[in-house]
């Protein structure tokens, strides 16, 4: 009975069969692991990839068209714009009125005015809009032209008329000749054009086909058709202000590109399969010589280890079994060897290193300091991979790098790259352009990020970041969580790439497309020797202004004077240059080209948010109920002017990145700060950009009114003064204004806390707040009158003496 027990846990012949159980287990195992990767590689190949490749060029493709049919319809009403220009002057009317012998007189020709057009002819009609023609001088009417004559007699929306004439696509557009309240038109303005007028130019030769299609009651016809078409992803949108249809359909390469290859996924399970099989065979083999070892051990080997846990069991169970019952419980359990530690990950030398990180560089919308004190090499490296590190948990692979003009900008560009770099970012150097450019290449290049090194309009010694990640401008606690990283190491390692890009004629063609001019301006550029000079004289230039150029040369010293043109002393030259020129209009850039200051022609300096009503109200016009985004220092007058054109006034705080975030939030489609900041929603990206602004600005004037001081008559104006600033520490300055607020000293006025103290009045206002960008105070103030604005500023002055008597004010 023993015997046959003994037997049945002795080795036997036997024994060494029984590694095949085990190898089936460990089999399955991996076998399950095949076909559970199998299964997920298929349904990633057959399912996920292709419905998200859908998406992706679903999505592309409607913003694409979308895009596309803005163009358009702002080149259509540019040529509208140009012949209600054209009409309301004199002397087309009297050549509209039959002269003594009753003869039409022709002495005024709009070919000359619309050089680009197929035909362009003046048309009188008689009371009952019967046209009176000339066929000799004026030439046969087709069948559309005299469909929209009819249309103007009867006093009816005249939209654009696209149409195939032979081989030629054309669009025939007319504008009513009147007087102001005259029960019917004069006459008529024709204007016919090429059809690739509207379209030329809207894409790359690899970006896919566009289509226009006119509108009929039962069916739509097609009249222009350009581009390399694909076969699938078409998209159809209304083109705004037209009976046009436009189809885009992205081209095949362009589908390649947006379409991730399912390829890899059966080279991954491929992979995977053999390092599966490799490991069985290992597995197999060493379970073999396991399984070996332990029985070995079982028939009486001591001093060695079992290697298989299960033998381990089996052979303490067995030795239970054979001790003396009074022994039993006196075993001690056996202790599990603790395992070994994880490799210590050895940390990069650069982020082992100690560095002097100054806590002032780390600001509310960048970081900035003394170039050569504070943002030192290493100080610079190690914030590239703090921002390379945020890059990576944004998901962002590629950080797009560029520089100002400052003489130390090539340095600390340098330690960024190499910082970036080291927490394994690539990165795609786009050089020395200003910070719109850099704004611009995150919408149009294949990454959301980018970091630009700039002193912005502070004085040459100063010099700084400002940064995009994931298509959001980092500002206050993103600033400081940069900082944290930095202190506690928290920084990502790897070798990232390096490359350069050139984004300017991408950028200057994109402005071009979108702005028209109905006639020339002459224009002084004041770029202050900052970045903008490279760039800014040849945008106006192509857009066809007629360009004075005034300290273009990009210097990093500013020998001129200081590149910011919120300081009236900065635009003393540009006041001087835009007189002795009889040009229309002045503008100035800060250092970085984010900002714009405007001066009119007869030398005035206009605010930004004067400026801001002008632009506004042209916004707003064509979009009824738009958001408008104003700051803190801006003025009251800016509510009526914004509310009785049908927009929605909304003040927010001071700084690009706050205005910024909030125009993404609200989508309010244009913004300004008095600071000269002016961001655009509608036909452009949100970004603050001086010399898109100026462009918008240019071809305000052009189709309108160019005397820039008549058109801001018409808006309501104070008595108010620049920004004034009163010295304060880095570390008092938000303190006094804290206590300012805490005490509350403005008990007859309308305090508002969003950004500093601003109290309202029913005569003006008064604003203190901390600087972000400088140690001071920031205030300015508006009245009614100068009495109220001198009470104002007392009462102001009073508050603040009390909080800090050794506040020193100028004013």
């Amino acid at each position: 009975m023993n015997q046959k027990k003994t037997s049945r846990i002795s080795p036997s012949a036997e024994a060494p069969a029984q590694p095949r159980p085990l190898m089936r287990t460990a089999g399955s195992g991996i076998g399950l692991v095949l076909v559970t990767l199998l299964a997920t590689f298929v349904y990633l190949a057959l399912f996920q990839v292709p419905a998200a490749n859908e998406a992706r060029i679903k999505d592309y493709a409607q913003q694409q068209a979308a895009l596309l049919a803005g163009n358009v319809a702002v080149r259509v009403r540019h040529v509208q714009a140009r012949m209600r220009h054209y009409v309301q002057q004199p002397e087309v009317r009297r050549v509209l009125a039959p002269d003594e012998a009753g003869q039409d007189a022709w002495q005024v020709n709009p070919s000359i005015a619309f050089p680009e057009a197929v035909t362009a002819r003046l048309v009188a009609l008689g009371p009952l809009g019967i046209a009176r023609l000339s066929i000799a001088q004026v030439g046969a009417l087709n069948n559309l032209e005299k469909d929209l004559l009819v249309r103007i007699s009867r006093a009816q929306p005249q939209p654009p008329d696209g149409y195939q004439s032979g081989q030629q696509a054309l669009v025939s557009l007319a504008e009513p000749v009147a007087e102001e309240g005259a029960s019917h038109s004069e006459g008529a303005l024709l204007v016919t054009l090429p059809a690739d007028y509207f379209a030329r130019n809207l894409l790359g030769d690899d970006d896919g086909q566009v289509q226009l299609l006119q509108r009929l009651e039962r069916r739509n016809q097609e009249f222009l058709s350009s581009g390399t078409r694909g076969v699938r992803g078409t998209v159809e949108v209304a083109v705004p202000g037209t009976q046009w249809l436009l189809v885009y359909t992205p081209s095949a390469s362009r589908l390649a590109s947006l379409s991730a290859d399912v390829g890899i996924l059966w080279v991954l399970f491929g992979l995977c399969a053999v390092v599966a099989l490799i490991s069985i065979l290992l597995t197999g083999r060493q379970l073999m010589a396991a399984v070996a070892h332990d029985l070995a051990l079982l028939r009486g080997r001591d001093g060695e280890a079992f290697v298989l846990p299960g033998f381990a069991e089996f052979h303490a169970h067995l030795k239970a079994s054979q001790v003396a019952p009074g022994a039993r419980g006196a075993a001690k359990p056996a202790v599990a060897e603790p395992s070994p530690a994880a490799p210590t990950v050895e940390v990069r030398e650069e982020a082992e290193a100690p560095i002097d990180l100054p806590t002032t560089i780390f600001r509310a919308y960048d970081i900035r300091g003394l170039a050569d004190q504070q943002l030192s090499d290493a100080v610079v490296m190690r914030i590239g991979m703090a921002i390379g590190s945020e890059a990576l948990e944004r998901g962002q692979q590629r950080v797009l790098v560029a520089m100002d003009g400052r003489l130390s900008s090539p340095r600390i560009k340098e330690a960024l790259v190499r910082g970036l770099r080291s927490s394994g970012r690539d990165v795609v150097d786009i050089g020395e352009v200003a910070t719109p450019l850099l704004y611009f290449a995150t919408h149009r290049m294949d990454t959301q990020s980018g970091v630009m090194v700039t002193g912005s309009h502070n004085p040459a010694e100063y010099n700084g970041l400002k940064i995009v990640l994931a298509g959001r401008t980092l500002s206050g606690p993103d600033i400081l969580a940069l900082k944290t990283r930095i202190e506690q190491r928290n920084l990502s390692s790897g070798k990232g790439s390096y490359r350069e890009a050139d984004i300017r004629r991408d950028y200057l063609d994109y402005i071009l497309n979108d702005v028209a001019i109905a006639q020339p301006l002459k224009v002084v550029v004041d770029a202050g020797n900052g970045i903008t000079g490279a760039l800014a004289p040849q945008l106006f230039q192509e857009l066809g202004c007629e360009v004075v150029s005034l300290h273009c040369e990009v210097d990093g010293n500013f020998p001129n004077h200081h590149p910011d043109p919120t300081v009236a002393d900065n635009l003393r030259d540009l006041i001087k240059a835009v007189k002795a020129e009889g040009a229309d209009l002045g503008v100035a850039f800060d250092g970085d080209g984010d900002r714009v200051g405007v001066v009119s022609a007869s030398g005035q300096i206009i605010p930004a948010d004067r400026l801001l009503m002008l632009l506004a109200q042209d916004v707003v016009a064509r979009n009824p109920g738009a958001d408008v985004l104003f700051d803190v220092k801006s003025t009251r007058h800016l509510n009526a002017v914004i509310s009785n054109y049908g927009g929605r006034p909304i003040m927010w705080k001071s700084g690009h990145s706050f205005m910024k975030d909030k125009m993404a939030e609200t989508g309010a489609l244009v913004g300004g700060e008095f600071s000269g900041h002016i961001f655009f929603n509608e036909r452009w990206f949100g970004f603050d950009d001086g010399m898109y602004a100026a462009a918008r600005l240019i071809e305000i004037l052009s189709t309108s009114e160019p005397d820039l001081d008549a058109q801001l008559a018409a808006f309501p104006s104070s008595v108010s003064t620049p920004e004034l600033k009163v010295a304060a520490s880095e570390e008092a300055k938000f303190a006094i204004v804290d206590r300012l607020i805490a005490d509350h000293p403005f008990q007859d006025g309308k305090v508002t806390t969003l950004d500093g103290l601003r109290a309202d009045y029913s005569d003006g206002w008064g604003l203190v707040r901390a600087s972000n960008t400088t140690p001071a105070l920031v205030l300015r103030f508006e009245a009614d009158t100068e009495e109220a604005l001198a009470r104002i500023q007392s009462q102001f002055k009073a508050a603040l003496s009390a909080v800090d008597p050794a506040l020193e004010f100028g004013f």
